[in-house]
């Protein structure tokens, strides 16, 4: 499914009003739909840090299929924050920000994933060890 660019256009920095419910993201589902990207760092003149130790950039599908072809879709990954970027969208993803996390969300569905692809749906039940009977003795250590 391509992306509707038409989806997108109140989803902006600029946009104070977005509001989202910062469920946690699945990412290494989203990652490999390319859903969302991590590149290098993006800088004030729309291009990106030659240097990937500098940082990183969130680069949802979105940004990807929009541009004239010297935008982000050039940028290189950077997977020197796969595990940084991870932690945040599952543990933090408030910290995203509410245009960039919404971007993500509308990338995902507009390439097909559904939410239990999207989105961490069991993370707070307990996956009990294989073998386990009811009413044995589990530690969870």
């Amino acid at each position: 499914m391509p992306i509707d660019p038409e989806k997108y256009k109140h989803l902006t920095s600029d946009n104070k009003s977005l509001k989202a419910d910062f469920r946690p993201l699945n990412f290494d589902r989203l990652l490999a739909a390319k859903a969302v990207r991590v590149t290098n760092q993006g800088d004030q003149s729309g291009g990106f840090s030659k240097d990937p130790t500098v940082g990183f950039s969130l680069v949802s599908g979105y940004n990807d299929a929009i541009g004239d072809g010297s935008g982000t879709a050039k940028w290189p990954d950077n997977p020197k924050f796969y595990n940084v970027v991870k932690e945040m969208m599952t543990t933090r993803p408030h910290d995203i920000g509410a245009h960039k996390y919404l971007q993500i969300v509308q990338s995902a569905r507009d390439l097909g994933l559904k939410d239990e692809d999207i989105f961490m749906m069991n993370q707070n039940k307990v996956q009990m060890p294989i073998g386990y009977k009811a009413g044995g003795n589990v530690s969870l250590i």
